[in-house]
Order: structure tokens, then sequence, then C-alpha cells
């Protein structure tokens, strides 16, 4: 695997980060990072390791010291998560979620209220 093919992966996974988080970031490092913690554990583990061999590709004593196996393996991991991902269906249980948490705070308040707690002093 050649330099410009690795980079050719990390832009095809920063372009899913794009399309499907919104990513910011000039690199896949800053976008990875922009997406946070709504990727999954293995999959960011995944994209951190494309991060790490494109670093050491750019050194060129460095650039036989990854594994073009493991390269291509989470090249197909990112890729394949990031496809099958609906982006509506988890901005849509997002929106749930924060409704339903607002909820439970407006009904603990109406309680307090109830019960004769007053909220101001």
């Amino acid at each position: 695997m050649y330099n410009t093919s690795l980079k050719s992966v990390t832009a095809e996974i920063e372009d899913l980060l794009v399309e499907k988080f919104s990513a910011r970031g000039r690199d896949l490092k800053a976008k990875l990072k922009s997406a946070g913690r709504r990727l999954p554990r293995r999959i960011r583990s995944e994209a951190e390791y494309l991060v790490e061999a494109e670093a050491r590709c750019a050194n060129p004593k460095r650039a036989s010291q990854y594994d073009p196996a493991r390269v291509v393996e989470a090249h197909r991991r990112c890729v394949a998560y990031l496809q099958k991902l609906d982006t509506r269906i988890a901005r849509s249980r997002r929106r749930t979620s924060i409704m339903a948490s607002i909820l439970v705070n407006l009904l603990l308040l109406a309680m307090l209220a109830a019960a004769g707690y007053s909220l101001l002093p």
C-alpha cells in the first residue's frame, strides 16, 4: 500500500464523517475529535490507527513500520459502520432523549411545587 492510497483511505473516512456527523476539522484526527463519543470505541480506535499510520508514512524511515493488512481492515470496518449509519434515526433518538429529560425535569419541578417547596427564596 502506497502513501497515496493511504491518503485516499483517510480521505474517504473523512468524507463519511463529515456526511454522517457534520464533523469539523482539517484532517482525520480533528474530525475524529469533533465526532467524539458518537462513534463506538472500536471504530474510533481503528480510525486512530489510520491517523497513526498516516503520520508514520510522512517520515520515510518509519514508513515501513505500519501493517498494510491492518490498515485495510481498519478502513473496511470504519467504512462499513459509517455507511450503514442512518443519521435520521440517530437525530430522532437524540431529540427524543432531550425531550424526555426536559419532561422529567418539569415533572420533578411540578412535584416539588405541589409538595409546598418554594423554588424561590
